[in-house]
C-alpha cells in the first residue's frame, strides 16, 4: 500500500543538510501576493514541473482541499490510534498530543506499533511520512492533523495531486517566513533548496550521476556548514549575490530531458490546496521557466 501512493521514495531523497542562510536569503525575495521570488530581472518561482522533477511525486490529480475544525481533527486522530480523548489530556500519552490534534511523530509510530493492526500501522507510518518530509512543521516532530483527512480512504491514496499540495504548503510557509518578526522556516525545505540549485548554478554544490527518472533532489550533495558567525557571513555574501544576479546567470529550463513539456499541469492557473490552506498559482509570472523570453 506505501509503493501504490508515490511516496515510498521520499525518505531517501531528502537533504541531510539544510543551508538556511541560503534559504533565508531567497525568503527575503519571497512575495506571498504573486507566490514568485523578486529578484533584479524579474520574478520566477518554484512551479509544479519542478515540484515533479525534484521529489519525482504527483502533481496532477485530486485536489488537497478537505477541511474539519480542530476539534474533529482532533477526534480523527483519536481514531486513528484507537485513544479516547480523555486518554489524550492524560496519562503516558499527555505530551505526545497538541490542542489542535497534531501529534508528536514519534508518539504516533509507536502507537501503530501497538496496535499491531497492519492497516494502521500502515496509515500511521504514512501520517509520519508526510508530515516529516512534506508538511513540515516549525517543531519538526510535530505534525499537521490535517494529513489524516487525506489518509482515511485508501482508495484514493494515489489519486491526490500530494505535489500540488506539498508546494502549496511551502508557498503559505514562505508567505509567513515574510512576515515581521517571524522565526524559522517550514514545509519541504529540500524541495526548496534542490529547486535553488536546479536554476542557481552560482550556488551548486557537488552533483552525483543519476538515471532520468530518479528523483533530482537525491543527487545533490548538500554539505553540512557552519552555524554561528560563518552562516550570517554566508548570508550576508548571498545577499550579495542576488543583488548583482542577471538574468544569463539564471538556468531557466534546468530539466535537460521534456523539462516542463512532459507536465502540462505545470500551465495551470489557479488555486492549489492543502486542506485550509489555499494558495494562489499563476504561471504566466514566471514565462521564462517554459522557453518563453
Amino acid at each position: 500500500m506505501v509503493e501504490a501512493t508515490g511516496l515510498s521514495h521520499l525518505t531517501g531523497c531528502m537533504m541531510q543538510h539544510l543551508d538556511m542562510a541560503l534559504l533565508s536569503a531567497f525568503v527575503e525575495r519571497w512575495q506571498p501576493d504573486t507566490n514568485t521570488f523578486h529578484l533584479s530581472f524579474g520574478e520566477i518561482s518554484i512551479l509544479l514541473h519542478d515540484v515533479h522533477h525534484i521529489l519525482r511525486i504527483p502533481v496532477d490529480g485530486e485536489l488537497m482541499g478537505d477541511e474539519a475544525s480542530p476539534d474533529t481533527l482532533k477526534s480523527d486522530m483519536g481514531g486513528l490510534v484507537r485513544l479516547s480523548v480523555d486518554a489524550q489530556v492524560g496519562g503516558k500519552w499527555k505530551s505526545k498530543w497538541y490542542d489542535n490534534g497534531a501529534m508528536h511523530a514519534e508518539g504516533l509510530l509507536v502507537r501503530g506499533g501497538e496496535l499491531k493492526i497492519k492497516e494502521m500501522e500502515v496509515q500511521c507510518y504514512l501520517f509520519v511520512l508526510l508530515g516529516s518530509k512534506l508538511f513540515v512543521d516549525k517543531s519538526r516532530d510535530r505534525l499537521h492533523p490535517a494529513i489524516d483527512l487525506f489518509l482515511k480512504d485508501h482508495r484514493r491514496l494515489t489519486n491526490y495531486a500530494w505535489g500540488a499540495g506539498a508546494l502549496a504548503y511551502l508557498y503559505r510557509q514562505l508567505g509567513v517566513a515574510t512576515r515581521g518578526g517571524s522565526k524559522g522556516l517550514c514545509g519541504c525545505l529540500t524541495l526548496l533548496q534542490a529547486w535553488i540549485y536546479e536554476y542557481f548554478p552560482l550556488f551548486r554544490p557537488s552533483q552525483l550521476p543519476q538515471s532520468p527518472d530518479a528523483p533530482r533532489a537525491s543527487s545533490w550533495i548538500s554539505p553540512r556548514l557552519p552555524g554561528g558567525d560563518e552562516a550570517r557571513q554566508r548570508l550576508a555574501r548571498y545577499r550579495q549575490f542576488l543583488d548583482e544576479l542577471s538574468a544569463d546567470d539564471v538556468t531557466w529550463t534546468p530539466y535537460v530531458r521534456d523539462g516542463h513539456t512532459d507536465i502540462p499541469r505545470s500551465l495551470y492557473t489557479g488555486p492549489i490546496r492543502f486542506s485550509d490552506i489555499a494558495e494562489g498559482y499563476d504561471h504566466a509570472c514566471c514565462l521564462r521557466q517554459f522557453e518563453y523570453r
